[in-house]
């Protein structure tokens, strides 16, 4: 008697996939480095003031994270709410310490990381959501 085996799907595929929240992260520090080199750009060739450019870049941010909850929801196939905020959860963090690694003088307060994290990873899961609708 083949008992459980026999029952079970020849490949069950995981629930859970790092390189899709990898993935997920990586596209969105990819899009924000994009459009600030584009914003940046625009500031050296034209007459933008670059104080104007921190609004824009937060928004962006914004928007990529959704955008890679979005791809990374997209290549797990499954919970995409799951994977799109961890990706969102892992841009914030790697963001955080790149931007500490890079302007070490800069003060970033730990009180701030906290709503930084959640807002991460629901923005993210968001995106996660809508790229498994669509």
């Amino acid at each position: 008697m083949q008992g459980a085996e026999a029952r079970r799907p020849p490949y069950a595929a995981p629930d859970f996939h790092v390189k899709a929240v990898l993935g997920g992260a990586a596209m969105s520090l990819l899009l924000v480095w994009l459009v600030s080199g584009g914003l940046a750009l625009a500031v050296y060739f034209t007459a933008i003031n670059e104080y104007h450019l921190e609004t824009a870049l937060y928004y962006t941010g914004m928007l990529a994270v959704a955008a890679g909850g979005a791809v990374s929801a997209r290549a797990a196939e499954r919970r995409g709410w799951l994977h799109g905020g961890l990706a969102g959860l892992l841009y914030v963090l790697t963001g955080s310490v790149l931007g500490h690694l890079l302007f070490p003088g800069q003060p970033t307060p730990l009180a701030h990381l906290g709503p930084r994290m959640l807002l991460g990873f629901l923005l993210g899961a968001l995106g996660g959501a809508a790229g498994m609708l669509f």
